[in-house]
């Protein structure tokens, strides 16, 4: 069968926008990342110890759960349509803010009752809760400002505002951690930040013209946007309880310090994910308006990040899996060392997890939002029965096992919607290639095991990239776009270097 694609392209227009904004957000992701490994995954952590930093999960998690009520999917559904049709920014943004706002209140309410009612959790921790859902109220105003500019396709302008805030939100973390706070100091330093987050994403709309427009509301179109924004929310809920449950049924079975280690090993797993984050958070409003004259342009940008992101992931868990105790062990305390048995296994969440979450995007792309609820919630329900059953036997184990199954399934019913949807082409006699060199790396691995671990790693990671060339893994087309990147970067860092 030919590599060559029988499907249209997108508009070139649409594919620099997407270049644009993946650039940007690569560029902001990197940097972020940088800062938050050295001050999030190792100060933060280290200086917090097993025991707080498995209480500042819990919050996370807790309120993570609820966090869908302070929104039920009508930013996602205001960014979808803004992005479909510029005008709709004067008919929703308001109604938006708005309904946030008394969603904001019914959240906080839910969240903190239920932690002292239901959870029974002590006060140090229902007091994080409270600071934590405060926010609610101000992200009322925040997101549906971050969806105008998410609609109007400048994902650069989100990427730098986002960078800065986390970075001020490290910085502020650092600060108190060092300062000999507890953890509940965590949730004030993200409190704090949202105001100047505000000002500086309602100033970047007013400067590019892209709203917001005058004070309206209408209430007779809130149930319109409610019901059309609740796929949305079912997507939001099910990730939620995909990425927190576990850490509730930790929790409940098992001291503090498990969930400590556990969520050590989620954490560093997650940081990983900064690559194709930026790509999907590029992709969804530049696919959503072209999908809306040309429907078949998703075709080929659905085929081909596919096959990159099998590319990363496996290699990436097949290295993690190998070198878990290395990495742990030069991060973190000793304190920390079982959170590598965790890292071996949930590290093969990674290439679900980069799949599940572009596929989530492409469907609500075109349209599909209402299957991918569907996807989601089945699955949700599928982590809820799995932690339900593993964690009480096996601790944080059966918390990792249940994760990367759970995601694995998810996987599975996304790859039957869009075969369905967009039909084949993810070539899979270049797939078993590109495994076939993920193998070949992990021996490499092995053989490597004893030497400096960044080291390795730089190694094993030349070899996985030499012998995925050689043997063809890539199609013609995208060998071609792969040395046109490499050929622009490296112009760009030569006329650099010539002007400085």
């Amino acid at each position: 069968m030919s590599d060559t694609l029988t499907t249209s392209n997108p508009a070139p227009k649409t594919g620099r926008i997407i270049a644009r904004n993946t650039l940007f957000g690569i560029g902001s992701q990197i940097a972020l990342k940088i800062a938050s490994f050295l001050i999030s995954n190792i100060l933060v952590i280290n200086t917090l110890g097993a025991e707080q930093f498995g209480q500042y999960s819990i919050v996370l998690a807790w309120a993570g759960l609820f966090s869908v009520l302070g929104d039920l999917g009508v930013s996602q559904y205001l960014s979808r349509e803004i992005a479909r049709d510029r005008s709709k920014t004067s008919a929703l943004f308001w109604d938006t803010v708005v309904l946030r706002f008394i969603f904001a209140v019914l959240a906080s309410a839910i969240t903190t009752i239920g932690a002292i009612t239901i959870a029974g959790y002590p006060s140090e921790i229902v007091l994080a809760i409270v600071i934590y859902t405060s926010t609610y109220y101000l992200q009322a105003f925040l997101q549906p400002l971050i969806s105008i500019l998410m609609g109007n396709e400048r994902i650069d302008i989100i990427s730098v505002l986002s960078m800065a805030s986390q970075i001020i939100i490290m910085i502020l973390s650092a600060l108190f951690v060092l300062g000999g706070l507890d953890f509940i100091w965590l949730i004030v330093a993200q409190l704090v930040v949202i105001p100047l987050m505000i000002f500086l994403h309602y100033r970047a709309v007013r400067r590019n013209k892209l709203g917001p427009p005058k004070f309206h509301i209408n209430t007779a179109m809130w149930r319109h946007v409610i019901i059309a924004g609740l796929p949305f929310a079912i997507v939001q809920l099910s990730l939620s309880f995909s990425y927190q449950v576990d850490v509730i049924f930790l929790r409940t079975y098992w001291p503090d310090e498990v969930v400590g280690w556990y969520s050590t090993a989620y954490s560093l797993t997650l940081t990983l994910l900064f690559l194709p984050r930026a790509f999907n958070d590029a992709i969804l409003p530049s696919l959503s308006r072209e999908h809306a004259t040309n429907p078949l342009a998703i075709n080929p940008w659905y085929y081909t990040s596919v096959r990159f992101i099998i590319m990363m992931g496996i290699p990436m868990a097949i290295g993690g899996m190998l070198l878990a105790d290395k990495i742990i062990t030069l991060i973190y305390k000793p304190e920390f060392l079982p959170a590598a048995l965790a890292f071996a296994i949930i590290i093969w969440d990674l290439p679900f997890v980069m799949y599940t979450s572009f596929s989530g995007n492409i469907s609500t792309a075109v349209k599909r939002e209402r299957n991918a609820a569907f996807i989601f919630g089945t699955t949700g329900i599928l982590n809820i029965i799995l932690n339900a059953i593993l964690v009480p036997q096996l601790s944080l184990v059966g918390a990792c096992f249940a994760t990367v199954l759970t995601d694995m399934f998810s996987c599975l019913q996304f790859y039957l919607l869009l075969r369905g949807e967009l039909g084949q082409g993810l070539k899979l006699h270049r797939l078993l290639r590109a495994l076939l060199a993920a193998l070949i790396m992990g021996l490499v691995i092995i053989e490597l095991r004893d030497l400096f671990l960044p080291l390795t790693i730089v190694i094993a990671g030349v070899v996985y990239v030499m012998i995925i060339w050689f043997i063809g893994a890539l199609t013609e087309p995208e060998q071609t776009s792969v040395k046109q990147l490499v050929g622009r970067v490296a112009n760009r860092v030569r006329l650099r270097g010539q002007q400085t």
